[in-house]
C-alpha cells in the first residue's frame, strides 16, 4: 500500500485549558494504512481536565488525505465466502448470547443507540454531524424525522445526496452558518472525535438548537477497559482522523463550557466489534497472519470481552468502549 504523506503541526498545549500535555501513547499506527507513520497522543496535565489529543497533528488543509480510502466511500476487498463463513458464526453466538442481553438490558441498549437515543422523541428536524455513508439518516428519515447531514468529506456527502436523496452540506459546521434555533435534535455519532475545535463546534450546535433540543454524543472513551489493554493497538486511536479523545468528565467539561445541560453520560457496553479490530491490530503488528480460524476464535473471545464489560458497568465502572452523551439546549 502506498503510503500517503501528511503535513503536521506540534499541539504541545491542551485546547480547552491551554495547559502543557505530557505523552499518554506513542507508536500508534493508522488502522486503515492511508498514513503509515507512527503518531502520538498527549494529555492534559490539569486534573481537573484531561483532555487527550493527537500530536503533532495534521494541518487541517491536509486532513482530507487521511479519508481518500475511508470506509465511508470505500468498499474493502474481502474473500466475500469467509466473510460470509464468518457472518454466519457471529449470528449464531449472538443468538446464544440473546438472553444474557435481554437480561442485562444489552439488546434494549443496541437497538437505542441504532436510533441515537431519539426513539421515544416526537419527530422533528434533525441534523447528523458527520453523516458518513448516512445509513443513520436515512434510518431516521424512514420514521418521519426531517434530515440533513453535514461532512467534511465530499465524497461522503456525494453519495448520501446520490443514494438517499438527503441534503448534506460539505465541510465543517462553523463554516455552514446554519439559520439561529433550526434543529429540534443534532446528532454526533462518532464525530466529535474528529474535529479540529471540538467546543467551537457544540457552541454552535447551541445556537442552532431550538430551546429545548437534544444533542446526542456517542465517541470513543479513552479510558476503556480495551485501551488500558490493547495500549498503541486499541481501535479507538484511529490516527491521524481521530484528533481528540475523551473521558466522561471531560466531555462534560466541553458540553456545559458550551453552555448546554447534560442529562445523561454513560459508557456503552455492547461493543465486541472494538475488541476484535483491537486484538487484529496487534497480530498484524508482530508480524503474523490472520487466519479464518484466528478470526473465528475472535468471535467467542470478543463477546466474553463483552461480557466483562457488561457487569463491569452495572458495578458503575465508567470502562465501556464509547461514551454516550445525551444533553439538551437550556430553555431560557
Amino acid at each position: 500500500m502506498q503510503d500517503t504523506k501528511i503535513i503536521t503541526y506540534d499541539v504541545p498545549n491542551c485546547i480547552y485549558c491551554d495547559t502543557l500535555g505530557v505523552r499518554y501513547q506513542s507508536n500508534v499506527l493508522d488502522p486503515d494504512g492511508i498514513i503509515q507513520t507512527p503518531w502520538s497522543y498527549n494529555q492534559c496535565n490539569n486534573n481537573e481536565c484531561k483532555l487527550v489529543w493527537l500530536d503533532p497533528a495534521p494541518l487541517e488543509t491536509e486532513l482530507w488525505k487521511a479519508y481518500t480510502n475511508y470506509h465511508t466511500h470505500t468498499k474493502r476487498k474481502e474473500n466475500l465466502a469467509s466473510k460470509a463463513f464468518l457472518s454466519v458464526i457471529n449470528r449464531i453466538v449472538r443468538i446464544t448470547m440473546l438472553p444474557l442481553w435481554l437480561i442485562n438490558g444489552i439488546y434494549k441498549e443496541a437497538r437505542q443507540i441504532r436510533l441515537m437515543m431519539l426513539g421515544q422523541q416526537a419527530c422533528g428536524k434533525l441534523l447528523d454531524i458527520g453523516c458518513g455513508g448516512g445509513r443513520f439518516l436515512n434510518r431516521m428519515q424512514r420514521r418521519g424525522w426531517v434530515v440533513e447531514g453535514i461532512d467534511f468529506d465530499a465524497q461522503a456527502t456525494r453519495r448520501v445526496g446520490e443514494k438517499y436523496g438527503i441534503k448534506t452540506y460539505t465541510g465543517d459546521l462553523l463554516s455552514a452558518k446554519m439559520p439561529d434555533a433550526s434543529f429540534d435534535a443534532i446528532t454526533m455519532g462518532h464525530s466529535i472525535e474528529h474535529l479540529v475545535n471540538p467546543k467551537a463546534t457544540l457552541c454552535e450546535c447551541l445556537r442552532i438548537l431550538k430551546p429545548g433540543g437534544t444533542l446526542v454524543i456517542t465517541t470513543p472513551n479513552v479510558e476503556s477497559r480495551a485501551a488500558k489493554e490493547f495500549g498503541p493497538f486499541w481501535r479507538g486511536w484511529e490516527p491521524p482522523r481521530h484528533l481528540h479523545l475523551f473521558n466522561t468528565e471531560t466531555i462534560k467539561l466541553f458540553l456545559v463550557s458550551a453552555g448546554f445541560k447534560v442529562g445523561e453520560i454513560r459508557t456503552l457496553a455492547a461493543t465486541s466489534g472494538t475488541y476484535r479490530a483491537s486484538a487484529i491490530n496487534q497480530r498484524k503488528s508482530e508480524g503474523q497472519a490472520v487466519t479464518l480460524s484466528f478470526k473465528i476464535k475472535l468471535i467467542f473471545w470478543s463477546y466474553y470481552q463483552e461480557l466483562k464489560d457488561i457487569y463491569a458497568q452495572k458495578e458503575g465502572f465508567a470502562t465501556g468502549q464509547n461514551l454516550l452523551v445525551v444533553a439538551t439546549k437550556p430553555l431560557q
